[in-house]
């Protein structure tokens, strides 16, 4: 599974590298792209998508149809350096999500709730100065690329602190 960000798609390959199929293309309707980024399976093999011009995560499901979708407010960025992010942690539930604009960590629900948040500026233990790519290590661990900081975060698994309020985002 390949984003093919240029050409608004996401390719599938066989492990030859055989072209397989696509889905996808450019637009604002559901299933559709601007700018999608990166891509991550859920334990059930549905797929989300980063898709971050429309300022949201898709989701589709094993055959890649599409199910649904939640909004990402702060992804307003068009800065080619401002590229979201996303990871799934199936184990606790989790979507993660950088937000480079506002050097932080989203984090929701499975289903697309907000759940909790974590970053601020700088080059500190707490800090982020660009957070682009993130994965989830085997024992829940968040992985952040901090691109212009030149380093890798490591931040134990985290639990949902609150609720969303209508400024969390």
């Amino acid at each position: 599974y390949v984003v093919d960000t240029g050409n608004k798609r996401v390719q599938i390959f066989s492990v030859d590298g055989i072209f397989i199929q696509q889905f996808g293309g450019g637009g604002i309707s559901a299933g559709m792209f601007d700018e999608p980024i990166a891509l991550a399976q859920t334990v059930d093999g549905e797929w989300l998508v980063a898709d971050s011009w429309n300022r949201r995560i898709q989701r589709f499901d094993r055959s890649l149809q599409y199910v649904s979708e939640w909004e990402v407010a702060s992804w307003e960025s068009t800065q080619v350096g401002h590229k979201p992010f996303i990871a799934v942690d199936s184990e606790r539930g989790l979507v993660y999500a950088t937000d480079p604009s506002h050097y932080r960590v989203l984090a929701f629900s499975l289903n697309g709730v907000y759940r909790f948040s974590w970053g601020q500026y700088g080059n500190d233990a707490a800090g982020m100065m660009l957070p682009n790519g993130i994965a989830v290590g085997r024992d829940g661990e968040v992985l952040v690329a901090d691109s212009d900081a030149s380093r890798i975060l490591a931040f134990a698994p985290l639990e949902p602190q609150h609720e969303a309020g209508p400024d969390t985002e």
